[in-house]
């Protein structure tokens, strides 16, 4: 699929803006059923990419902590889950 070959080249932005135009046309209802259900099945292949993205920025992502004046250690970004 044309959606998977690029997948690294391509900002998550412009994925999501796609899964949205995706969601526009379906929710207008004016596709076929063929149309809509291959529509809709672009659409969860770009979700899952999305997801990938999403997954993969967050490993990336790290808290600097401060030990000493000189010392830097480095751990996993962690979402405080009260705040939300």
């Amino acid at each position: 699929m044309e959606i998977m070959n690029n997948e690294k080249n391509v900002p998550f932005e412009d994925y999501l803006k796609k899964l949205e135009d995706i969601v526009k046309k379906l929710e207008e209802g004016d596709l076929s059923l063929d149309d809509s259900v291959k529509l809709y099945e672009k659409g969860m292949d770009i979700s899952k990419i999305c997801l990938k993205k999403l997954d993969n920025t967050k490993q990336k992502i790290e808290e600097l902590v401060i030990k000493g004046e000189d010392k830097y250690s480095i751990r996993p970004f962690k979402i405080n889950k009260e705040e939300n």
